[in-house]
């Protein structure tokens, strides 16, 4: 008995090394090769074979495995410049807070300041680095001398932030004189400074919410004559109020599908805002991009993105095979440091050991295109799974991981060989 127990796991081995060596080999022949990770040079493989997906989407979704990582923030500016000089994308939008648009759209429009000082302005700090002010300083680059509907603008989604929106309201109605009574600004100020935990939040939510509702409706009343003065300010605030509600809402029921729902309508919001047919670049984690869900069974941002525009949206995911990564030292759900930890090799069982396989350090491969072969519908079709890293980094001694069918996943995929942590940018 067990001697054919023996034969039948000797004999699915090879099987299995079989379907991951015909695998490999589609990828060596196949995958577009992208030559290295510098944001700066040329996709010289790609732009020869962009596959009609990709080129013929409007909305692109481009994904992170980790927050922390330098070749992915590359990777995305590098793409994201591609998609300006040769796709028409005007529209940045990515997983970071309204409260920073004003000031970074003022400078890549070609205001005063440098880029040091303009990092200041992003909520979450794993944006304060050197690759995206890089990135910002191109956009100001590129947006000299065009008019405004040619340039590129920058859009903050996320609704886990609401410091400072109340004083921009509070300042806004007094810059227009609108009659708005005290206790509704006040209820604005305990929205926008409220933390976690430092309220019943459950019960303050459902007094606070109304009152919002109504500061909405009481600008919507004075629309006109507030649009006659400066439309894109009266739009602006209106934006401003809807993020200040989405906040209140996250805190009462910090969730996960409260928070990638808020996302999904800011996408839709700046959609309308902007000229009609905009073509748009989303930076985010993968598992807000990812047009299935959030490895939950909870619908994810670019689940919602895909259900809504179809084949206008495309998923971009990124996985790797080692590196270096931040992780954060965390006891009793407090930070008490950071440090940098390794992977040597990709995990067992994971759709990065086959593709760590290859021979390409950094490539592409659209799986619209993959899946027209035998091998690789079957490959991609089978559940696996992918490591996931979060805002709190990569943790060898727990990692986290979700089992997904990467075609039901993205639309495309990058891999990478290996990965560094991305780069602090010095303030000033």
């Amino acid at each position: 008995m067990y001697r054919a127990f023996y034969c039948l796991g000797f004999l699915f081995s090879i099987s299995l090394n079989a379907q991951t060596s015909n695998v490999v080999s589609w990828l060596n022949t196949n995958a577009i090769v992208i030559e290295d990770a510098n944001p700066d040079a040329e996709l010289v493989a790609f732009t020869q074979n962009e596959p009609q997906g990709f080129k013929e989407a409007r909305i692109y979704g481009f994904g992170e495995a980790t927050h922390h990582a330098k070749e992915f923030f590359d990777l995305k500016a590098k793409f994201f410049k591609y998609l300006v000089e040769h796709n028409g994308v005007r529209i940045f939008i990515m997983e970071e807070s309204y409260q920073a648009e004003q000031a970074i759209n003022e400078w890549i429009s070609g205001g005063p300041g440098d880029k040091a000082s303009l990092i200041k302005n992003f909520r979450h700090f794993l944006w304060r680095t050197t690759e995206v002010a890089d990135l910002l300083e191109w956009m100001r680059n590129y947006n000299q001398g065009k008019p405004r509907e040619a340039q590129i603008r920058f859009y903050g989604i996320d609704n886990q932030m609401g410091d400072d929106i109340n004083k921009r309201l509070r300042s806004y109605v007094q810059k227009y004189n609108i009659n708005i009574d005290e206790n509704l600004l006040a209820a604005a100020d305990s929205c926008s400074v409220a933390e976690y935990g430092h309220v019943k939040i459950k019960e303050w939510a459902k007094k606070m919410q109304p009152k919002l509702q109504q500061l909405t409706q009481l600008l919507e009343q004075d629309s006109t004559r507030l649009k006659a003065a400066n439309a894109n300010e009266y739009i602006d605030m209106m934006r401003g109020l809807g993020y200040l509600e989405d906040y209140t809402a996250y805190i009462s029921w910090p969730a996960a599908d409260v928070r990638d729902n808020a996302m999904y309508e800011n996408v839709l919001k700046i959609m309308n805002i902007e000229v009609p047919d905009s073509k748009v670049f989303i930076w985010a984690h993968n598992e807000h991009i990812n047009k299935k869900d959030l490895g939950m069974t909870v619908p994810s941002l670019g689940s919602r993105l895909k259900e809504h525009f179809k084949d206008d949206y495309y998923a971009m995911g990124f996985d790797f095979g080692s590196g270096k990564m931040l992780g954060f030292i965390i006891k009793n759900k407090q930070v008490l440091g950071s440090e940098y930890r390794l992977l040597d090799k990709p995990y067992n069982k994971t759709y990065a050991e086959t593709f760590f396989q290859a021979l390409p350090d950094i490539y592409f491969v659209d799986i619209a295109t993959a899946v027209k072969n035998p091998e690789m519908k079957k490959f991609f079709g089978t559940k696996m799974k992918q490591l996931f890293i979060g805002g709190p980094g990569f943790d060898p001694k727990d990692p986290k991981f979700f089992s997904r069918k990467y075609e039901e996943t993205y639309d495309g995929i990058i891999f990478l060989k290996k990965i560094s942590p991305s780069v602090r940018q010095k303030q000033t």
